[in-house]
């Protein structure tokens, strides 16, 4: 059976009585939560039995749209820094980094106690911890960047991802040359997400 990967432009066929594991990853703004969705909806319909989770931030939008959509989701304290320096402002960096280095632990041992065949990135500093994981746990990555200026989070995590959809051909620019053609950013479309369970 082939699997829903082709909606990134690869094809994969799942062995029988083999269950597919998929991470999807992002938060914070529905540009990068809906998309995630809709992925999620469109590997659901290609592999029921696929098993899906999704990853995100704490305290974001994804933990009230990922749970009314009827997905599993894991969170973690992930902030970005405040660049201006000030005594209030540094108090707040320390923090941050305090809990990324948690999240960092906490992600990479999501990644072992799920074991998923690729992690998606939809974008966010919610998507960095889990990604970067996956990536250093040597688990396929895919980067799905829906903006045409491409975010910090995505640039960063590019550098090692196994490739990278863009919806808009100037997000080329933004990334990296690669001397093998199969890690060059592709085009792609979202998937429709179709309506909420529920309704009409």
């Amino acid at each position: 059976m082939w699997c829903a990967f082709q909606i990134f432009g690869f094809r994969t066929q799942s062995k029988e009585g083999y269950l597919l594991r998929i991470i999807l990853s992002g938060g914070g703004t529905g540009g990068h939560i809906n998309p995630a969705l809709a992925i999620a909806k469109k590997v659901r319909a290609e592999d029921p039995t696929a098993e899906i989770l999704f990853c995100g931030g704490k305290g974001g939008l994804e933990e009230k749209l990922v749970p009314r959509e009827g997905f599993e989701l894991k969170t973690f304290a992930v902030h970005g820094l405040r660049r201006k320096l000030t005594p209030a402002n540094i108090v707040y960096n320390v923090k941050v980094l305090a809990e990324a280095e948690r999240s960092r632990k906490e992600a990479e041992q999501t990644v072992r106690t799920f074991r998923p065949d690729v992690v998606v990135g939809c974008g966010g500093y919610a998507s960095f911890p889990v990604v970067r994981a996956a990536q250093k746990c040597g688990v396929p990555t895919l980067l799905l960047e829906v903006n045409a200026f491409p975010g910090v989070t995505t640039r960063q995590l590019a550098r090692h991802a196994d490739a990278v959809m863009i919806c808009f051909e100037d997000s080329r620019a933004y990334f990296p040359k690669e001397r093998h053609p199969h890690r060059q950013p592709r085009s792609t479309r979202i998937p429709q997400r179709g309506p909420r369970p529920g309704t009409p």
